[in-house]
């Protein structure tokens, strides 16, 4: 029986690449991931074809879903390239760190200093090495065999790791666990043995260094919450260092244009930038990114550098593609060197039934979940487009701002303008918001409910009573008008009020705040010719779109609150 131990750096594609030759020369029998032990129900997951990095394990707290905890991959990070390799090879695989019912039981550490989080990076630094990838691939290439390339690393970590002070804490208890995980596998009878972890822990999982006793008098008694894992899309964005991630890149989607390339690789990425630029409308001709390419190699020859490097090529993108400015290099780092790309997960991944329903509304109306920002202009007289508001403002109101309004660009009240951007962490606020209700609508309705019962003044309840309409939930209107008609009591005028209900279409003419509340009714349509140019619902009049009578969806609540009735007292007085 042996164990090899492949200390990697988190999301690094020099020593992902390295992994999985290194893995085909040992073909061990069960590869051990640094990674929440209980995850093994989701982890097949990981070996379909319609998984996609980036991804990430999500594992949140059943009672208490705002207690979450997510753990990122990549196609370029060492631990899913294992994963996938042992996949392939039909090796048994396992994440064998603390569960991750332990992890969001106890509190936080607080932040790991430099070296304990990225050691591999602070001895490229001192080094003198700029980019931990570049040195990383020295030493591929001085040694010219990945295998043994692991092996001086973790001897390196050994030295470094002596002058340290010993693990306490969280630390030490999740390298006792990985041990107890060694140890497990080796019981099984697995012979060969590949554990991949982050390269501080490599000299502590040595199995033979530590007692077994030791071990399990720092596990005993851990608090434990029952927890449910699964996978969550992702994003480059989110893997950055300025996303606040403690073991993000500052340049994942360059590292992943050095991982999925092959050769060429200041060819490749020049004609990238090059596509990114006529997109934008800037020059980038074939002269330019040959230029460039010959300027980033010439850079990195007389550096004595055998690749150039992302700095080599940001300088040559700034003096062939920035001559009048720095527009060029900075699209270039947005969309490129950090870049948006955002995964997927197959469809029987666990999740909860509003997040599904979330999913088969974003199909049937044809929305395109994406990371960077989209602007949609809603004509409202459309069915689809008026559904697709409906949506927006519901998941708003659950506090899933996916979408946001922006000023419409036309005249009409049927016109709605939106930006929409997706991001990650929606994820959890759609487990958090579950408790609410298995639908958009059901969910959305109950929170509604509490906030009418927790207004405290007009104002809140006469917004919240535009946004009912808005978001077409006529089942939370009985509640919002009896805490109207309790709170408009104590007051004398409704000042307030009117100033949140003034921005309705005509207000002055076919609507009041509290008066046209008190109309009301779920399902509520008014006649055609009750609310000025709603003869036509289709025909763009006046009431048209928000105003007008006809139509499926929203249209029946919405109309309600636009029919009809006497200006209030207070706005005639004060006009």
């Amino acid at each position: 029986m042996s164990v090899s131990i492949f200390p990697i750096r988190h999301h690094g594609p020099g020593s992902a690449r390295s992994l999985e030759h290194a893995l085909s020369q040992f073909n061990p029998d069960v590869v051990l991931v640094e990674g929440p032990s209980d995850a093994g129900s989701v982890l097949p997951f990981l070996a379909q074809a319609d998984m996609t990095p980036p991804v990430a394990l999500l594992g949140y707290v059943n009672d208490d879903p705002a207690r979450a905890a997510f753990w990122p991959f990549a196609v370029f990070s060492p631990e899913f390239v294992a994963l996938r390799w042992a996949a392939r090879a039909g090796a048994a695989a396992r994440f064998v760190d603390l569960p991750a019912g332990v992890v969001l039981a106890g509190e936080r550490d607080g932040p790991e200093d430099e070296l304990r989080d990225d050691p591999l990076g602070v001895l490229a630094q001192a080094a003198g090495f700029a980019d931990f990838e570049r040195w990383w691939e020295s030493l591929v290439e001085a040694r010219g065999d990945d295998f043994d390339v692991f092996a001086a690393v973790n001897e390196a970590m050994r030295a470094v790791r002596a002058d340290a002070l010993g693990p306490v804490g969280r630390e030490a208890q999740r390298e006792a666990f990985m041990r107890q995980g060694i140890r497990a596998a080796l019981k099984e009878g697995f012979a060969r043995v590949a554990v991949v972890c982050g390269a501080w822990h490599a000299p502590a999982l040595d199995v033979t260094a530590f007692p077994v006793k030791g071990d399990a008098a720092l596990l005993r008694g851990l608090p434990k919450v029952k927890v449910t894992l699964t996978w969550v899309p992702w994003t480059h964005g989110r893997l950055s260092v300025a996303s606040g991630y403690g073991a993000g890149v500052r340049s994942p989607g360059y590292y992943e244009h050095l991982f999925t390339s092959s050769g060429a690789v200041a060819e490749r990425w020049f004609a990238r930038v090059a596509r990114l630029l006529r997109a934008e409308r800037l020059e980038a001709s074939s002269a330019s990114v040959i230029e460039a390419t010959r300027l980033a190699n010439a850079l990195a020859a007389l550096r004595g550098r055998a690749l150039p490097g992302l700095e080599e090529l940001n300088e040559a993108a700034l003096s062939v593609f920035g001559w009048d400015g720095d527009l060029p290099l900075r699209l270039i780092d947005e969309r490129l060197v950090v870049g948006e790309a955002l995964g997927a997960v197959p469809d029987g991944v666990p999740t909860v039934p509003l997040a599904r329903d979330v999913a088969r509304q974003q199909k049937s109306l044809r929305l395109k979940v994406l990371p960077e920002k989209l602007d949609l202009e809603l004509d409202l007289r459309s069915d689809n487009d008026l559904a697709r508001s409906v949506l927006f403002h519901r998941l708003n109101l659950l506090g899933v701002p996916w979408a946001k309004p922006r000023g419409s660009g036309g005249l009409g009240t049927f016109r709605e303008g939106w930006q929409v951007r997706w991001r990650p962490e929606f994820s959890v606020r759609l487990v958090e918001a579950s408790r609410l209700g298995q639908t958009v609508r059901d969910a959305a309705t109950a929170s509604a409910l509490e906030s009418a019962r927790g207004a405290g003044t007009l104002a809140e309840l006469t917004g919240l009573l535009e946004v009912l309409r808005l978001a077409d939930l006529p089942g939370a209107l009985p509640v919002t008008l009896a805490a109207l008609d309790e709170r408009s009591a104590l007051v004398r005028t409704c000042r307030t009020c009117c100033g949140r209900c003034r921005p309705w279409r005509d207000w002055r003419a076919t609507g009041t705040c509290v008066g046209a509340a008190r109309r009301l009714r779920v399902g509520q349509r008014w006649p055609p010719g009750d609310v000025p140019g709603a003869a036509d619902p289709r025909g763009g009049g006046a009431a048209a779109g928000r105003g007008g009578s006809g139509g499926r969806g929203g249209r029946g609540l919405r109309d309600a609150v636009r029919g009809r009735t006497r200006p209030c007292a207070c706005w005639t007085t004060r006009t």
